[in-house]
């Protein structure tokens, strides 16, 4: 039982909360779009700012958490906010003096969904947020090994072969050893440990095509590419989750169709994947039962509708500031920590918030296809587009299945909902976004050495140097085999 002096300070202090979510999605969509006239991410400017108003945002969250116990201040809750805090200040420093090319203003919004999550995920269960924090340590490890690899590596024919197949093999494993989860048997358990191999996939997947897309011009070329495919988005079905065959579905189609136009293929795809549709709805109940709770929540609001029904009435409490850090009723809804998180952030921080939040995704999607569109390397632009598809459109399914919009899909929102697996591979995912700007900063550097300080207006020097038409460039790379 909360003790009144909590309800009163978190009931003031939601407005501190709301406007600091405000001031930071403002001056990040400020400084994106400034940034589209520009030609580097070098001269954005500092954006140290937007870095101290998320520190204030973790810190004050959790001092407030730290007041949650009516009978004493937990000492040790206050200064994990704000140890979290140092950590983003040094992790956005140190990488910014060693990458200097990299996107800061992306790792920044990376860095806002992740204290958003830990703040939710202290407020449920303290361990499972200080687990989620181990996640993202471990996730910034993925961040900058896939940056190096995206920038110094290109997967070539032969690398891609072995990855498909491994792709395969780590898709196999859960429908022989898997744990079946809210219907879905997507799971496996190594000594303790929770992995979840179709989130390893999407990894593959973007490799793959990046590497056969820019390389092989005769349809018949992309077969194997294709079979792959099919194998895999099969696979996740089989194992009955339909989330992750949809969102492999969309990296597909995206990159595919970015890379050669062929809406022939993309509309059969299409025909295949509204077939396969219909088949699973016939073949899975649970399938059945999300589309009935869509389609009416009301119906059947203890059984079938209980999830969404609930979810609407938890986002509705909240209004558009919220009901106040620690005062909402968020576990009511099942998956509260991972599916329906967004539903918990919306009750308490308020529908305002949800909209910030969807705006700084809408800002992920511009980023990154701003750098994909600057690449001059067919074969990186790919990448950063599919790592950007991945990452958007995962968020939107996801947020659009709790609030009605579309049937409920089982997703996690990134870096924001609790998971290891999808921590780690959305961190990683947004290392091949910056693995592809450091290339473009290199090309940039040497466009100003070959031309020389002198020449007048050198920043349009590197704008006609870095900026190609990607049509242009598909299939036109010969690095790497």
């Amino acid at each position: 039982m909360l003790d009144k002096s909590y309800e009163v300070i978190s009931l003031i202090m939601r407005y501190w909360f709301i406007g600091l979510i405000i001031l930071i999605t403002y001056r990040v969509v400020k400084s994106a779009v400034r940034t589209n006239k520009s030609c580097s991410y070098r001269e954005e400017g500092s954006f140290g700012h937007i870095v101290f108003f998320s520190v204030l945002l973790i810190s004050s969250a959790f001092v407030l958490l730290a007041k949650i116990n009516p009978d004493s201040f937990d000492r040790l809750t206050a200064l994990i906010g704000l140890g979290i805090g140092l950590f983003m200040i040094l992790q956005y420093n140190v990488l910014r003096l060693i990458f200097p090319g990299m996107d800061r203003l992306l790792l920044i919004i990376t860095d806002v969904f992740a204290m958003l999550g830990f703040i939710m995920l202290y407020r449920f269960s303290p361990d499972t947020a200080i687990s989620q924090i181990k996640y993202f340590a471990l996730g910034n490890v993925a961040l900058v090994s896939f940056m190096l690899f995206t920038y110094r590596v290109h997967v070539g024919n032969k690398m891609s072969y072995v990855l498909m197949g491994l792709g395969c093999a780590l898709l196999l494993l859960p429908i022989f050893f898997g744990v079946e989860t809210f219907g879905a048997k997507n799971w496996i358990i190594i000594r303790g440990y929770s992995l979840q191999p179709s989130e390893l996939v999407k990894i593959i997947l973007i490799f793959v095509f990046a590497s056969q897309f820019t390389a092989k011009h005769r349809f018949s070329d992309k077969l194997p590419t294709f079979i792959f495919t099919g194998a895999a988005i099969l696979l996740v079905v089989l194992q009955k989750d339909l989330g992750g065959a949809l969102l492999y579905f969309y990296i597909f189609m995206f990159m595919y169709y970015i890379a050669t136009s062929d809406w022939i293929v993309v509309s059969l795809a299409g025909i295949a994947a509204v077939a396969g549709s219909i088949i699973s709805y016939r073949l899975f109940s649970h399938v059945r039962v999300r589309i009935e709770a869509w389609k009416n929540p009301w119906g059947d609001i203890e059984n079938k509708g209980y999830q969404i029904a609930h979810s609407l009435i938890a986002i509705s409490s909240g209004g558009l500031v919220g009901t106040g850090l620690g005062l909402g009723s968020p576990q009511i809804v099942p998956a509260s920590k991972t599916d329906f998180i967004f539903t918990a952030l919306c009750e308490e921080f308020g529908i305002i918030a949800g909209l910030c939040i969807i705006a700084l995704y809408a800002m992920i999607a511009i980023r990154g296809a701003t750098t994909a569109l600057r690449s001059k390397n067919s074969y990186k632009a790919l990448l950063a587009f599919g790592a950007t598809v991945a990452l958007t459109l995962q968020a939107f399914t996801i947020m659009g299945g709790v609030i009605k919009m579309i049937p409920l899909t089982g997703v996690t929102l990134p870096f924001i909902s609790y998971g290891g697996s999808s921590m780690v591979v959305s961190m990683a995912l947004i290392g091949v976004i910056e693995g592809v700007a450091m290339g473009i900063y290199e090309d940039q550097e040497e466009a100003m050495e070959d031309y020389g300080d002198d020449s007048p207006d050198g920043i349009n020097v590197t704008k006609e140097y870095g900026l190609k038409n990607l049509d242009s460039n598909i299939g036109t790379d010969k690095e790497g085999s």
